[in-house]
């Protein structure tokens, strides 16, 4: 009888442990067939980051130091037979911006902006200009202070105006008061600028002064004057060699 009950605890323990040998092998295969693949994963990120990172390293040479610029202006007339009933405006700018180094302390600069100067008169009517600009001009270093790089910068503007509109109506008045009418608006304007800029990492900051040379409405000898305070970022610098 002992035997008979040792036998048929040997034959439910055989197959038993064959069941736990089978499933401990088709784990460790599986383990091991995850693993590989995770590697193979993790390497194809590895060559696809390496090509990405080579692909931006390898831009042409005038890209490394452009930059997306926006920046914001109080903005008026000058020199208007009106300069007692006007006053200034806000508007804002967005564009792109480059530079190339021509000496070690001089930059030539170049850019293309959508800008809008605004001002307005008997302060009831206010005006909206729309422009694009394209600023050119030269920025000397300064000497460093704090690892930031300072420049001063001088050059020029030159303007086209893409649209114009109105808001708010001229009181009734005497039929010699004067009103300014966008379809009198010039559309095109230069000027010159000046100010200083900054920059860290890939970060840029800038405040100016634009005077515009050309009268703006037809009627008066009022020119557009603007303060800028702009920012910037570098969109490639951090991929160069």
């Amino acid at each position: 009888m002992n035997n008979l009950n040792k036998n048929k605890v040997s034959v439910f323990r055989g197959p038993f442990n064959g069941c736990l040998l089978l499933v401990f092998l088709v784990f460790f295969c599986s383990s091991v067939q995850i693993y590989a693949q995770d590697a193979s994963n993790e390497e194809l990120t590895e060559e696809e980051l390496e090509g990405k990172e080579s692909k931006w390293s390898n831009l042409p040479y005038f890209m490394d130091d452009l930059k997306v610029v926006i920046g914001f202006n109080r903005s008026g007339l000058y020199w208007s037979d009106q300069f007692r009933d006007l006053s200034y405006g806000s508007g804002a700018l967005f564009g792109l911006e480059g530079f190339i180094p021509m000496g070690k302390i001089s930059f030539f600069h170049y850019g293309i902006h959508y800008s809008t100067r605004n001002f307005s008169h008997l302060n009831q009517v206010t005006f909206r200009t729309n422009h694009l600009d394209f600023p050119i001009f030269a920025s000397f270093s300064l000497p460093e202070f704090r690892s930031i790089d300072w420049r001063f910068l001088l050059g020029t503007q030159l303007s086209t105006r893409v649209g114009a509109s109105q808001s708010g109506v001229y009181p009734v008045g005497p039929q010699d008061q004067f009103q300014f009418d966008t379809n009198d608006f010039k559309n095109f304007d230069g000027g010159m600028f000046f100010g200083l800029s900054a920059e860290k990492n890939d970060f840029y900051f800038r405040l100016r002064s634009y005077v515009g040379v050309n009268k703006l409405d037809r009627k008066d000898q009022g020119g557009m004057n603007a303060f800028y305070i702009d920012f910037g970022y570098f969109l490639f610098r951090r991929y160069r060699q």
